[in-house]
């Protein structure tokens, strides 16, 4: 499965994940997921209504 933003799959998720764990630990990790589903609907929220203004000034 890709995630459609980066174009990445899940080997390249895995590594990441990999590395953050190395450097990091694993006591931010809940933290840093809780941020990052946040950051990801704020930012799908924001594409949504930016397609809706277009489509609404698309139409006058």
């Amino acid at each position: 499965m890709k995630l459609l933003l980066f174009n990445l799959g899940f080997g390249e998720i895995f590594i990441i994940a990999v590395i953050y764990l190395t450097f990091f630990g694993s006591k931010n990790l809940p933290h840093l997921m809780r941020d990052f589903g946040r950051f990801f609907n704020y930012l799908r929220r924001s594409i949504r209504d930016i397609y809706q203004d277009f489509d609404i000034n698309q139409d006058n």
